[in-house]
């Protein structure tokens, strides 16, 4: 029974593809950041970083967001859980 936690989702990604920074943007251009006082913790906006290099970035594209940015947390990552099967593929179940 874990109690903090964040619905999440993992990334592994090749930087000579696709650099952190395009992901970033990609978050912010797909992604409204809800204020956590509605959300609740585990449906809170974040970003999960893994090196000093990733949190720099991560923290100069929330203050980029402005107003939208402060609902938005950098947080050290850890350990991922992958969630029940029936989460799995969740939006391809939903519209069969």
């Amino acid at each position: 029974n874990i109690q903090d936690y964040a619905e999440s989702i993992r990334l592994t990604f090749d930087p000579n593809q696709l650099s952190y920074q395009d992901m970033l943007d990609m978050f912010f251009g797909l992604h409204t950041p809800a204020d956590p006082r509605w959300a609740g913790t585990q449906y809170r906006s974040a970003i999960f970083v893994h090196t000093p290099e990733q949190r720099a970035l991560a923290e100069a594209a929330v203050r980029a967001q402005g107003t939208l940015g402060k609902y938005v947390a950098v947080e050290t990552a850890s350990d991922f859980y992958r969630a029940e099967e029936y989460h799995q593929n969740y939006i391809d179940k939903a519209m069969r």
